[in-house]
């Protein structure tokens, strides 16, 4: 296993997970992403604090306890406004998958949110997300838009709608709750 992998803590309490990434694995610089970090923090449905120590960034996000459940139509709606929302805003999450979603009151609650879009792994550049969900023009560009994030919201919805949309002129040109519409 590379060295810059081990560096990446990650640390569950009763409370909190609580991420420790290195400065010297993330890859935009410390202004983008104390400006990311800021946006994070106006648009998550949680507690979550990050804080600069010595040479490393630390997350700290409320744990979440329950089941990744496929989501019914109402969710689907609820999230799809979320997603415009935070879109209208230029800021993306980059991985849209149910694994990063928790339902609590009926609302489903998107978390896991990355620090920066590109980050040092094995000596390479990466994009953080599952490879399946990254547009294409995102992975050529090596920049999460709200292209990855439709993409994401497309398997959410069907894999037929997965199939017939991703990657599309209809995916790029329809926000979240449009392409919920159309299919």
């Amino acid at each position: 296993m590379d060295l810059e992998i081990r560096k990446i803590s990650k640390v569950k309490t009763d409370k909190y997970f609580i991420k420790t990434y290195p400065k010297t694995v993330l890859l935009e610089s410390l202004n983008n992403i104390e400006y990311r970090l800021k946006l994070i923090k106006s648009v998550v449905q949680y507690y979550f604090e990050y804080e600069w120590k010595d040479s490393n960034l630390i997350l700290k996000s409320q744990i979440f306890n329950g089941n990744h459940q496929k989501l019914n139509k109402n969710q689907l709606i609820e999230l799809a406004k979320y997603l415009d929302h935070i879109h209208s805003k230029s800021f993306y999450h980059g991985d849209i998958h149910l694994r990063n979603i928790f339902v609590k009151n009926n609302v489903p609650i998107l978390v896991d949110w990355e620090p920066c879009t590109v980050q040092l792994i094995n000596s390479r550049r990466i994009i953080k997300s599952h490879s399946k969900s990254i547009a294409i023009k995102d992975r050529k560009n090596k920049k999460i838009s709200s292209l990855t994030d439709k993409k994401g919201f497309l398997r959410l919805i069907s894999k037929e709608a997965f199939d017939q949309l991703s990657d599309t002129n209809e995916m790029e040109n329809l926000n979240c709750q449009e392409l919920l519409d159309f299919c």
